[in-house]
Order: structure tokens, then sequence, then C-alpha cells
């Protein structure tokens, strides 16, 4: 079968002529032709592009600024919290030492105290001891001069 070289031709020309017609009968999207506008949008975006740069930097000026700030504050921040230390250490030694003191002051109050109760009740009973001979002295002095009284009588 040896094949003319006209009907590849044929063959050739009919696929061509199909996929023109299937080209131009596919819905195809309307082409723009606005290439100086997207050009001079590109230029335009690309002259922006130094002062967005800047805004970057004063931005990364700002924040590192910002975080030297925050560092100092953090140290002083430290250094005040090392001192609080220090001085709660020194004022609970401090507190200590008072609260010893107050006890000593307590137990020589309590003591002072005790002192004062056994003299106070050494008086009352050395005074009631007086009163009572008195008495006593008195009731047996009575007593006598009734007897006496009385044996004078018997007499």
């Amino acid at each position: 079968m040896k094949q003319y070289p006209s009907r590849k031709l044929v063959r050739l020309l009919g696929t061509v002529l199909l996929l023109l017609a299937l080209s131009a009968s596919a819905p195809l999207p309307a082409a723009e032709a606005n290439y100086f506008s997207d050009l001079y949008d590109g230029l335009q975006q690309f002259s922006e592009l130094p002062g967005e740069v800047n805004e970057l930097q004063e931005s990364y000026r700002q924040t590192v600024e910002e975080l030297e700030k925050t560092k100092d504050q953090l140290s002083q921040t430290v250094e005040d919290m090392e001192s609080y230390r220090t001085q709660n250490a020194a004022l609970q030694e401090q507190n200590r030492q008072l609260a010893q003191v107050v006890d000593e002051l307590r137990e020589d109050r309590a003591a002072r105290e005790n002192y004062i109760h056994r003299i106070k009740v050494t008086i009352f009973t050395g005074a009631g001891l007086i009163i009572g001979y008195f008495i006593l002295v008195r009731l047996i002095r009575l007593g006598m001069r009734r007897r006496s009284k009385q044996g004078d009588r018997i007499r």
C-alpha cells in the first residue's frame, strides 16, 4: 500500500481545518492590550520600593530601640530585685533580733511581776501576823482579866 503524497496533504489539511474550527468555536478570554499600563504599574511599584525599604528600616530601628529599652529595664529590675532580697534578708535578721529582745523583755517583766507579787504576799503575811499578834495578845489579856475578876469573886 503505497500512499500518495496528495493523500497525506489532504489529511494534514483536514486536521488543520478541524483544529481551526474547534478553536474558533471555543470561547476564549478577551486579550487585553494594556502593555503600557502594566509597564507603568510595574515601574510605579518599583519606584515605591525604596520608600517601603526606608519604612522597614525605620521600623527595625524603632524595634531595636524598644528592645534596648526593655533590656535596660530588665537589668534595672533584676538589680532592684537583688537589692530587695538583700534588704529583705537584713530586715528578717533584724526582725529575729527584735523578737528575741521582746521575748527577753517579756521574761524580765514576768520575773519582776512575780517578785513584786512575792513581796506583796510577804508584806500582807507580815502585816497579818503582826495584827494577829496584837489581837491575840488583846484576847489573852481580856481572858486573864476575866479570870482574875472571877478569882476575886471567889475569894
